[in-house]
């Protein structure tokens, strides 16, 4: 008998980390490219707004993986930007 867990490679805390900061830093990119090309205030409703979108796009690079890293690239590189 074999478990299910066998087809899902284990992934150690390092890994999660390394994929967090990847989808954090891309989602950081995604918050600076607005903020640089136009001339919006930065008060404390966009500063938490765009701490949250970086926050989440980590955590769903950390859920979903190379496969949320690469839908937030391809989007990256269709805007032209990357």
């Amino acid at each position: 008998m074999t478990s299910e867990d066998t087809d899902r490679p284990q992934s150690s805390v390092a890994n999660v980390v390394y994929r967090f900061l990847g989808g954090a830093s891309l989602g950081a990119l995604l918050v600076f490219i607005p903020y640089s090309l136009s001339t919006i205030e930065l008060n404390l409703l966009n500063i938490t707004i765009a701490l949250l979108l970086v926050i989440l796009c980590g955590l769903l690079s950390i859920v979903l993986g190379k496969r949320f890293m690469e839908a937030l690239i391809r989007s990256l590189e269709y805007s032209g930007f990357y």
